[in-house]
Parts: C-alpha cells; sequence; structure tokens
C-alpha cells in the first residue's frame, strides 16, 4: 500500500537539497547538492540512511535521487513543484495530483491552511488525502547534523481509501530551516483503527552543497 511516508515522506518530503538565498522566501535549488539522512523506523526499531541528491531543475520540477540500501528498490526518483510539494515520493514513489501543499513561502507563524490530494502507489492502490497544515512556531531544533532555527510545521488529516477500504489518519511535524533552505527533521505517524502503525524520525546527518 501506500501508507509509509505517504505524506511527504520527508524523503518524499520536501527533503530536497537546497541553498537558501532569502530569509523563508522560496528557497533556491541547485543541481548536485547531497544530504543524507538518518531514518528511525520506530515501529519495527530499525534505523538506515538515504542519500538525496538533486538530479534536475526544469520545467517548474524538482527531482530527486533518494537511494537507502535496505529499502526494495534501494533508489527511487522524488519530484517536488518549486515551492518543495510532493508530486511524487522519494521514499515510496507514490504520486500525487495535486502535489500535496505542505509549504506556503514566505513562511510566517500563524498561517494555516488545508490541502487536498489524490495518490496511486507503485502497485496501483489509489486513495484520497485532506490535511490541515500549520505553521506553528520559530524554534531551535538539534539535528545530528547540528542545530538549526527552524519552522515547525505540523499536519494533520486523514488518507481515505479509493481502491481499498478504510482510514488511516496521520499526522506529520517539519522542522524547515530558512538558513539552509529545506527541512532539516520530521516526526511522522499514522493511525489505523486508532492503533500506531508507523512511527519514523527523520533527521539530517550531513549536507554537502553543490559547487
Amino acid at each position: 500500500m501506500l501508507l509509509r511516508h505517504l505524506l511527504f515522506g520527508f524523503l518524499a518530503w520536501p527533503v530536497v537539497v537546497l541553498a537558501q538565498a532569502d530569509g523563508n522566501a522560496r528557497p533556491s535549488v541547485k543541481v548536485g547538492d547531497v544530504s543524507v539522512y538518518m531514518v528511525n523506523n520506530r515501529s519495527d526499531n530499525k534505523q538506515s540512511e538515504e542519500t538525496v541528491t538533486v538530479t534536475s531543475v526544469e520545467g517548474g520540477q524538482i527531482k530527486t535521487k533518494h537511494v537507502r540500501p535496505d529499502r526494495n528498490p534501494p533508489e527511487l526518483e522524488g519530484v517536488t513543484n518549486l515551492d518543495l510539494n510532493p508530486l511524487v515520493s522519494g521514499a515510496s514513489g507514490t504520486k500525487f495530483e495535486p502535489a500535496i501543499e505542505i509549504y506556503r513561502f514566505p513562511l510566517k507563524v500563524g498561517d494555516s491552511w488545508r490541502t487536498r490530494s489524490e495518490a496511486v502507489g507503485l502497485t496501483g492502490s489509489r486513495s484520497r488525502s485532506e490535511l490541515e497544515v500549520k505553521v506553528v512556531a520559530q524554534e531551535k531544533v538539534a539535528t545530528p547534523g547540528g542545530e538549526f532555527d527552524a519552522f515547525r510545521i505540523e499536519s494533520n488529516g486523514w488518507i481515505n481509501g479509493v481502491s481499498w477500504q478504510g482510514a488511516i489518519r496521520v499526522s506529520q511535524t517539519i522542522w524547515f530551516a530558512p538558513s539552509i533552505g529545506r527541512a532539516v527533521k520530521s516526526d511522522y505517524k499514522d493511525y489505523r483503527n486508532s492503533s500506531l502503525n508507523t512511527s519514523t524520525l527523520t533527521e539530517l546527518k550531513s549536507h554537502k552543497p553543490a559547487p
């Protein structure tokens, strides 16, 4: 199915590797940026690393290569629009129409909006999502890659099956650091029948901007 990292799957998620140009405005993206993330799947107590490389910025889209050796397939392509909102998850390969609107630049504490999208997974499973997104605070956040001043963005809502029956409640908190123009941490959870199904913490380990 399309559950794990379905939303923005941080690594679907706007985990594009970016170079920030101006405060909290839309970041600029450079081909060749590389970031490494620590992915802690708390649901089954497994940890892994994911390397994300920007491969293309054209036609209003940003494409990234996501490599994680413990995954099958180990390499997936992610696609976002220029506002970093995912069209294709680099974590699961799920396609979204329209893009899930996790970011609205410039970011401002207190801003909130609703985003709706239809999704198709790699297996052909179909669903619809509806999320409430809010920029909750500006705060410092520590990651293995360092400490950052970040916007905390919280998303909550539901995924409803189209080709499958049922509904899944989802929540994700993303910390977006304007100084480097990207998300540096994500805490994702989803629930089925009121029970926790997936719990994943993703944190920046290192970042190497393109020359």
